[in-house]
């Protein structure tokens, strides 16, 4: 064997197509691409979603015992964490217009629940992976 057979990083900033739903669930055709969950980038940024979300947990602990507000406060997080996660692992996309981290930055603020469907998408990628 060759050193270069054990060069994974490459073939994990490939990654895999996410169809892209409409907001009624129907496909439209379009897709993201989405770095593998072994791709540095998608470490690093899973590991700075955790970290995030406990440090919200933690600033959120005053408020735990109004529970509606803590789930709605950290609902609203949660959201916030995929948007930021969904920009460090998403690397391409089937539209017309060229990908750039600010357009997929502005796709995210405009399409709320998209942030979500890339981290869903990056786990069953890694749930997938656990299983081989």
């Amino acid at each position: 064997m060759n050193l270069k057979d054990f060069y994974f990083q490459d073939k994990a900033m490939v990654g895999d197509k996410m169809e892209i739903l409409l907001p009624d669930g129907s496909p439209s055709g379009e897709w993201l691409n989405v770095v593998s969950p072994d791709a540095d980038v998608a470490v690093k940024a899973g590991r700075a979603f955790l970290f995030a979300y406990q440090a919200k947990i933690s600033e959120l602990e005053e408020v735990k015992e109004d529970k509606t507000k803590y789930a709605l406060l950290l609902n609203d997080a949660c959201e916030d964490l995929n948007r930021q996660l969904a920009l460090e692992i998403v690397n391409g996309w089937s539209f017309d217009e060229p990908f750039s981290r600010e357009a997929m930055a502005e796709l995210l603020r405009q399409y709320g629940a998209l942030g979500a469907m890339v981290s869903n998408f990056q786990a069953e990628q890694r749930k997938k992976l656990q299983e081989k």
